[in-house]
């Protein structure tokens, strides 16, 4: 069975081929340094066919350490796929690199956390039969290439399935005082309901990691699809995930 998906960005166009049959198991990393106080968290686990449901297995007892400023800590596994760190302190501009150890194979992968860029504030836009959208506001930096990701909350719960979570890079915008329209299902933000909205600064790796991975979950892929349709993951050996270093200013606002 296969399906075609049609990916957009910004005036570029490009049709993946997701193919729908069961594959592998392959190892799932996610993990994040940002500028907030510690700790900071990757996640292990492995992957499951298109036909299973997303309760990916966590994998416990790999050896996770992450390097930068200087030093590298191993972090310690506090629930089984869970590993967090103790001392390391995220730094706008460090290098961090992440190694993951597990079944006698080692996962690696390096970002450098961008300079932060501030949220200024959020206003709505409101659509058709009322639906309200989220509008941030910031100041893009002039003469460097930014990309960003946005991650929304209402009443404290993350928005799930690829919902709430976008990302936008200034190609077209650079330099420019940024209005961005969060299109999302609003039908989960009403009328007194607390909203955050949290913008992430990110590495282009990253960038073009979650933004492949966006495109295919919206059509019910993400990481149960096989290897040949799976987003290009800045993490080596073939998994699938990613590790960010980017910093984080947000906003929360009650809706009225």
């Amino acid at each position: 069975m296969v399906f075609f998906i049609f990916f957009s960005l910004v005036a570029c166009k490009k049709v993946i081929d997701v193919n729908l049959k069961n594959a592998d198991a392959k190892a799932v990393i996610t993990g994040e340094v940002n500028n907030l106080p510690g700790p900071y968290k990757v996640t292990v686990s492995k992957s499951l066919n298109f036909t299973s449901d997303n309760n990916f297995p966590p994998v416990s007892g790999a050896l996770v350490t992450i390097s930068g400023n200087g030093i590298t800590e191993t972090l310690e596994e506090k629930e089984p796929g869970n590993y967090f760190t103790k001392n390391l302190i995220g730094k706008p501009g460090e290098s961090y690199t992440l190694t993951v150890s597990f079944d006698g194979k080692a996962y690696t992968s390096t970002s450098v956390m961008p300079k932060p860029v501030h949220l200024d504030s959020l206003t709505f836009l409101l659509g058709r039969g009322n639906d309200i959208y989220p509008v941030a506001n910031f100041q893009d930096p002039p003469g460097t290439n930014n990309y960003y990701q946005f991650i929304e909350f209402v009443n404290g719960k993350k928005f799930g399935n690829g919902r709430g979570n976008s990302v936008f890079e200034d190609r077209l915008s650079d330099g420019r005082y940024i209005t961005r329209t969060l299109y999302d299902d609003s039908s989960d933000i009403k009328e007194g309901s607390v909203l955050k909205v949290q913008m992430n600064c990110i590495d282009k790796n990253v960038f073009t990691y979650l933004n492949e991975l966006l495109q295919i979950s919206a059509e019910g892929g993400g990481f149960s699809s096989p290897a040949p349709t799976n987003p290009e993951s800045n993490i080596s050996g073939g998994v699938l995930g990613y590790f960010s270093a980017n910093t984080v200013s947000s906003k929360t606002v009650e809706i009225q």
